[in-house]
């Protein structure tokens, strides 16, 4: 029985491994402990004084050298033009809206590339005024 146990955790422990591999994962930030989830993530703030952000992570396998990202939505899109790493961080407004974070083309350290179409889903609420209007 105990080793029965034993591979059963060893298998389990193989497929969580790699839960979020080849994907986006997203967490809009907030005062609390921000956590990233695969394809699609939502929250908001009420602090008038919170600057709001939107943050993107590839999830992959292989070791990353460059990411092509591409947004579309309601974002800042100055705060993404030299955003080439594995994790972008995306100024957003302080109003009720959604952004989208897609991987386009993936460079790897091997010197291989992908082409891609990876995305997750923002939905953000934040206040200007300490409330929810």
């Amino acid at each position: 029985m105990k080793k029965l146990f034993t591979i059963l955790t060893l298998i389990s422990g193989l497929f969580t491994a790699n839960a979020f591999a080849n994907s986006v994962s997203c967490y809009v930030d907030t005062m609390a402990y921000d956590n990233y989830t695969q394809n699609r993530c939502f929250g908001g703030e009420t602090n008038p004084n919170w600057a709001p952000k939107v943050a993107f992570k590839v999830n992959t396998s292989k070791d990353v050298s460059r990411v092509e990202w591409v947004f579309s939505g309601t974002y800042n899109s100055a705060s993404v033009a030299d955003c080439t790493g594995t994790t972008c961080i995306v100024d957003v407004f302080k109003v009720e809206s959604s952004v989208r974070g897609c991987v386009d083309k993936i460079y790897y350290t091997d010197y291989t590339w992908a082409d891609v179409n990876w995305c997750a889903d923002a939905e953000y609420m934040y206040s200007r005024s300490g409330t929810w209007n």
